[in-house]
């Protein structure tokens, strides 16, 4: 299903657990039909079909490790807990891939990531809705964005400019509990910071 102009499907990790996933396993309706069945781990994720520059959702079944002759998958950092709200109990796991590039020397990293979430349980009131297929996946493909050094080229260029040519900088939100959204928080480049530390050791050792 195309989005409409302006329309963006974003959703939190627990509703992607909760409303897509775990429904798609009890084979439940959906809430929109806007997430396709596709090998995602067998094709290369430059040929998967959707927006290249937009976050791609997909349903996979397990037992794919591929990627093709051109790269493969490879885990990075530790599975994340999805936490459901209300009940405060953990329905699923991220985990954080990224794709790397087979070269004749050596294996080298690329921009692409994706999330796969998978569920963790069902309990006996949920199973007699249908019958559970727990084989189901969902994943987000997404690139990873390269603003680092823009960011820090206006930074210095702010420097020389007076007050009113720079931009207002506002003093961090203060600290709130922790809470379901604080473990999956992601950054705008889509991974979060243990997952950016992993990447960039990986990078180091490649």
């Amino acid at each position: 299903m195309k989005m409409p102009i302006g329309f963006r499907f974003h959703p939190t990790d627990e509703e992607l657990v909760v409303h897509y996933l775990k429904r798609k396993a009890l084979s439940l309706p959906l809430p929109a039909s806007v997430i396709s069945e596709f090998d995602v781990l067998g094709t290369h994720p430059w040929s998967l079909p959707g927006e290249v520059n937009e976050k791609r959702y997909f349903f996979s079944s397990r037992g794919r490790d591929g990627g093709g002759s051109g790269g493969y998958w490879k885990p990075i950092g530790k599975e994340k807990p999805i936490i459901e709200t209300g009940s405060n109990e953990v329905v699923g796991m991220r985990r954080a891939l990224i794709f790397c590039g087979r070269k004749p020397s050596n294996h080298t990293n690329t921009r692409w990531f994706l999330h796969q979430y998978r569920l963790l349980h069902f309990n006996s009131t949920q199973m007699v809705k249908g019958e559970m297929d727990g084989d189901w996946l969902v994943f987000q493909v997404f690139q990873r964005k390269r603003k680092a050094r823009k960011h820090a080229a206006k930074m210095a260029t702010c420097i020389d400019f007076t007050a009113e040519d720079c931009p207002v900088f506002y003093p961090p939100p203060p600290p709130t509990s922790p809470s379901s959204s604080e473990i999956t928080e992601v950054s705008p480049n889509g991974l979060d910071e243990e997952e950016s530390s992993s990447f960039i050791t990986s990078c180091i050792r490649n």
